[in-house]
């Protein structure tokens, strides 16, 4: 989002922060004229930090399940007190506020509009291929750098054009709604099977896991989201699937301006996002029934922090804070080609590099990542070419959707069938209007262009090797669907995305209710039942069960790739690959027969009871 001058103050809660670390309006912080900026700072030892990260699941390193505490990362990894002096004595000069994350490695600075233009010597400039804001601290604090995320000048080319005011919103959630309504006649099994939680946990062997005593007892659960929500409409959800509605377990923390966040519930941009939220929480509320959720909150749109350096300030709050085992969301925030390039500092590779830095971070505390795919196939923006949102890191689960067997009649009359469990890319049963429209789901992949190809990926069969189809052409804005697609065979390189999949076709959907305010545009107050589907649904379901999983280990089972990717090479592998390559695709990427990896559902779905015994459940 656009820097512009701040009408709220920030109203961020403690724990995370050095030195307590609780922050409170006042009202020189409530002027219009505040922005709040992120710094990422190197991690000294980045390479052994990143050896740390693999140690800490390696059962043949003395460091096996040996996470460390946000204070010993700042001890081995992170800045030294006197390098974050530097930085504090240099910004208080311009009257400057300096917040410090645990780790050391993460930095908030805030304070007055002007104040910080000319303490990043700001010089923004816009041409016909770029719009970048950039900054000129002292040598010895520039060269401790990964990024600046969310300084942004309103002065472009030297004051000649003025930056518009008007607020948008960079947050795009991975939902697709559908017109159905849940049957909430039914009993609360009937429902639950039918649209909750034990639709998923019959399906990927979670009962076996509650059949075992485990229920996320002392885990909590983190959500990084975007939008407030109403803890009530988590509590009709949770009584309808039959889950007990003890509601005390779900607890918010706004990491920025509260008035902010709330103030778009009222707004129509808020109720996609509201819409994410609530369901975010009805999944892993409901998969770990006796686990706290934690729901980090901060502003999907803001006049004092943008969207992309919100994102990162929840994460790194999360992280630093090191209060949850596991963390899940299913916002996108960036696309690794197309920036939004509204003036921002953050470069696509900047941004990206001060993800990897925070999830680094998070793996060597013992805190596994769940990030949803996304919804658009390997296109998350419409583009003619492939595109992932960020971030794509190695140090998170990238989670992919399927479609399982269902049969039903469309409103205009088409049968849709599905026999067997899919890649979830969506072609038939579209109505005229829809084919028009030219916009399509499916379950994201592909391969990431700024992360290259992890070493727990080398060598794994599918893995940077392809079968595709050419389903779609893009022009003029959309895509057209081919009357006659070709097969493609090939190779590619990078990180290879995702890495597991699960039901996420809205045909074969979850119930969600939402509760709406009325809104200034006219939008009346309603309470609403709704079927959909999505990433969103599985990332927070599988971060859920990593808390089921805890809940029955001696020690966290952490940074989840590198173990994952050894367990589907074993002879009794918990996956099981979606290698077809009839009516099995992403929109694109489809199946390789006899392989364990493909780009439309990474290594397969999960058999939760088998994982579990991988992990060392007993």
């Amino acid at each position: 989002m656009k820097q512009k001058g701040l009408r709220l103050a920030l109203a961020a809660v403690g724990g995370a922060l050095i030195g307590g670390g609780v922050f409170v309006a006042t009202a020189q912080s409530a002027q219009a004229d505040q922005i709040s900026v992120s710094l990422v700072l190197k991690p000294h030892n980045a390479a052994e930090m990143a050896q740390a990260a693999y140690a800490t699941v390696d059962p043949t390193s003395p460091n096996y399940h040996h996470y460390l505490s946000a204070g010993d990362v700042a001890t081995q990894f992170g800045h030294t007190t006197s390098e974050i002096q530097q930085f504090k004595d240099y910004f208080s000069k311009y009257k400057l506020r300096t917040s410090v994350y645990h780790g050391n490695l993460y930095l908030r600075i805030k304070g007055n509009y002007n104040s910080m233009m000319k303490a990043f010597k700001a010089t923004r400039t816009a041409t016909a291929k770029s719009d970048r804001t950039s900054y000129k601290l002292p040598g010895n604090l520039q060269d401790q750098l990964v990024a600046v995320v969310g300084l942004t000048s309103k002065d472009i080319n030297g004051g000649k054009k003025h930056q518009a005011t008007k607020k948008k919103s960079h947050l795009k959630t991975h939902v697709e709604k559908t017109s159905d309504t849940p049957n909430t006649g039914l009993s609360n099994k009937a429902f639950s099977e039918a649209y909750g939680v034990a639709k998923f946990a019959d399906r990927y062997q979670v009962n076996k896991l509650y059949d075992r005593g485990l229920t996320g007892t002392n885990q909590q659960i983190g959500i990084i989201s975007g939008s407030d929500f109403n803890v009530s409409d988590v509590s009709k959800y949770l009584e309808q699937v039959g889950v007990t509605p003890n509601v005390s377990r779900i607890q918010k923390q706004y990491i920025g301006s509260k008035k902010d966040i709330t103030n778009l519930m009222s707004s129509p941009t808020g109720r996609p996002m509201q819409f994410e939220t609530t369901l975010d929480v009805d999944q892993a509320a409901s998969v770990a029934p006796n686990a706290g959720v934690q729901v980090y909150i901060v502003p999907g749109m803001s006049n004092y922090v943008t969207n992309e350096a919100a994102m990162l300030n929840g994460f790194a709050y999360a992280i630093a804070d090191n209060k949850v085992r596991q963390i899940s969301t299913s916002y996108a925030y960036g696309n690794e080609l197309i920036p939004d390039d509204q003036g921002e500092s953050e470069t696509i590779t900047s941004y990206n590099n001060a993800y990897n830095v925070i999830f680094q971070q998070a793996a060597v505390e013992g805190i596994t990542i769940f990030n949803a795919s996304g919804d658009s196939g390997p296109y998350m923006e419409p583009s003619a070419k492939q595109n992932l949102s960020i971030p794509t890191s190695e140090y998170q689960v990238e989670v992919g959707g399927t479609t399982i067997p269902f049969q039903k009649i469309t409103t205009d009359g088409q049968l849709v069938q599905n026999d067997q469990e899919r890649a979830w890319g969506k072609l038939s049963g579209l109505t005229k209007a829809q084919i028009k429209q030219g916009i399509f789901s499916g379950s994201t992949g592909g391969f990431s262009r700024l992360n290259p190809t992890p070493k727990y990926q080398l060598g794994v069969p599918g893995v940077n090797t392809f079968n595709a189809i050419q389903h779609l052409t893009f022009k003029d804005d959309k895509y057209t669907i081919n009357k006659n697609p070709k097969m493609i065979s090939g190779t590619g390189s990078g990180r290879n995305v995702p890495d597991v999949a699960g039901n996420a076709d809205a045909d074969t959907g979850y119930a969600v209710y939402v509760s709406y305010t009325k809104t200034p545009n006219g939008d009346d107050a309603s309470k609403t039942w709704s079927v959909a589907g999505g990433t969103s649904f599985v990332a927070p379901q599988m971060a859920a069960v990593n808390a089921l999983m805890n809940s029955g280990l001696n020690a966290p089972i952490g940074f989840w790739n590198p173990q994952i990717y050894k367990f589907a090479q074993s002879s009794d592998s918990p996956f099981t690959p979606l290698d077809s390559i009839t009516n099995n695709d992403n929109l694109y990427y489809t199946g390789q027969p006899g392989k364990l990896y493909n780009q439309a559902t990474g290594l397969g779905t999960i058999n939760f009871d088998k994982l579990y015994s991988n992990f060392g459940g007993k």
